[in-house]
């Protein structure tokens, strides 16, 4: 079996992983490709070169200030 990541040709982002028996003809769905490489992991995206990690969320959460005195 072979590790195939499936890129949306517009944006180059993966989209899905999939595996393929060895010797498959397989042709992705219209929009899709193969990419080059695949070590890439769903939401990835292919420079050209190797995959990018999408950044992480930023915590966005409202913390409490923590100033050490008491308001009464």
């Amino acid at each position: 079996m072979a590790h195939k990541c499936l890129l949306d040709s517009a944006t180059k982002v993966v989209v899905n992983v999939i595996e393929l028996e060895d010797g498959a003809v397989w042709s992705p769905p219209d929009g899709m490709e193969l990419a080059p490489q695949h070590d890439g992991n769903i939401g990835d995206t292919w420079d050209g070169n190797q995959f990018v990690k999408p950044p992480e969320p930023v915590d966005e959460t409202i913390q409490p200030l923590s100033t050490g005195t008491q308001v009464l």
